[in-house]
């Protein structure tokens, strides 16, 4: 998805400075692997602003190893963290006294359910509906996450069961997820119920995401290249296995949205 992060990743041109707190901060850097509280990278990036370096240099300074994180989410709030207290401390602000308050945005409107024709999602549903779960929040989150397991139990136990890379494990489930609930959104109750027979014939062999649901397989194209830009470890030979698990997903699923 080289069009940005949407949202997701790490970089200077897509994730928005928002600085939480330092509560939020120095929990974020401790699950991505930083030893520094809060509070030291405040005092760090002092002394960098008042010796003129750049913030692109420092903050990689920040974690002795690669930072590792659960999913490109992760990594856009921690960024966007670290973004927002260099502006702050820039700005002459002070990095906890006066620190804003977290507001929630209002939440994205989800597309209309239903409303895709046919088997294909459109490049438009697609941008809406990724706008929508990357909106919800984490209670939201885990209740989609319930409702798969409930409505596509076989699909779901095959995720858990798949041979992956730990690097991949976590950012395939969501990936994953993600993928049935733009389907069930757009398909509504066409969408039937994948068995175990039908996802066995098709694993080892999927069709190309691009020419089941290409709008789909572009979506799941940029995250997968986010992931191997914030993770070395995530290199070619374990995206092409994520894709094969993705393409078996999204090619069973397409397989059991009935005709219009």
């Amino acid at each position: 998805m080289s069009k940005g992060k949407r949202g997701r990743g790490g970089d200077d041109g897509a994730v928005p400075a928002h600085y939480e707190g330092p509560e939020v901060l120095g929990a974020l850097l401790a699950r991505a692997g930083s030893p520094h509280t809060a509070e030291e990278v405040a005092q760090h990036f002092t002394e960098a602003l008042a010796a003129g370096e750049p913030r692109s240099d420092v903050i990689p300074s920040l974690f002795p190893e690669e930072p590792r994180f659960g999913s490109p989410e992760d990594a856009r709030r921690l960024y966007s963290n670290l973004f927002g207290l260099w502006q702050r401390l820039e700005s002459g602000l002070p990095a906890a006294d006066d620190a804003p308050e977290v507001v929630e945005p209002p939440p994205v409107q989800p597309p209309d359910r239903g409303s895709v024709d046919g088997r294909e999602l459109t490049p438009e549903f697609v941008e809406r509906a990724w706008r929508w779960l990357a909106s919800l929040p984490v209670r939201e989150e885990t209740r989609l996450r319930d409702r798969f397991s409930n409505v596509q139990p076989d699909l779901s136990e095959w995720l858990f069961q798949v041979d992956l890379p730990e690097v991949a494990l976590s950012a395939t489930q969501d990936l994953a997820v993600e993928s049935w609930a733009m389907m069930e959104r757009a398909f509504d109750d066409r969408l039937g119920v994948v068995d175990w027979k039908e996802i066995r014939e098709l694993e080892s062999e999927p069709p190309p995401l691009e020419a089941v649901q290409p709008a789909l397989a572009a979506y799941l194209a940029e995250q997968l290249d986010n992931m191997a830009d914030d993770d070395p470890e995530f290199g070619p030979p374990e995206q092409a296995q994520v894709e094969r698990v993705l393409a078996t997903l999204v090619a069973v699923l397409t397989r059991v949205v009935a005709e219009d």
